[in-house]
């Protein structure tokens, strides 16, 4: 009981995150985190607060226009796994589209204490390169 209640909680967390994440709010995603917390990606891992505005920094300036369509959600405990797909528009006005997924770890107080992003990067970088191929 006390273990669905609390994946339920974890639950609205990432709808909130997400909702935020589209609307490029980076004062509340900041406040999901952990101060302690850790996001890897593309074999890089950023710590703390610093390394999570970092990672929005980026892809902020990088990404315009970004949506997520959620594919499926699995919540054990206290670990969150979303599939996800991803539509955005880059800073050059490249349109991107990409399947994704996310694994959260939720601290005691449910702040985000490690974020690990997965993407295929062969698909992503298809995508990046399309309109290029389509030019020659």
């Amino acid at each position: 009981m006390v273990n669905e209640k609390r994946e339920k909680q974890i639950i609205q967390i990432a709808i909130r995150f997400d909702n935020d994440l589209e609307s490029r709010n980076l004062e509340r995603l900041s406040s999901y985190f952990a101060d302690d917390c850790q996001i890897e990606l593309l074999g890089t891992t950023l710590i703390g607060k610093a390394g999570v505005e970092k990672w929005f920094h980026w892809l902020f300036d990088n990404m315009q226009n970004l949506r997520l369509v959620i594919i499926n959600v699995i919540v054990k405990e206290n670990i969150l796994f979303e599939e996800y797909a991803i539509s955005a528009v880059t800073s050059d006005g490249l349109k991107i589209q990409s399947r994704q997924a996310e694994v959260f770890e939720f601290d005691p107080c449910n702040k985000i204490k490690s974020l690990k992003l997965y993407f295929d990067r062969i698909d992503l970088a298809c995508t990046l390169l399309q309109p290029s191929l389509e030019q020659e």
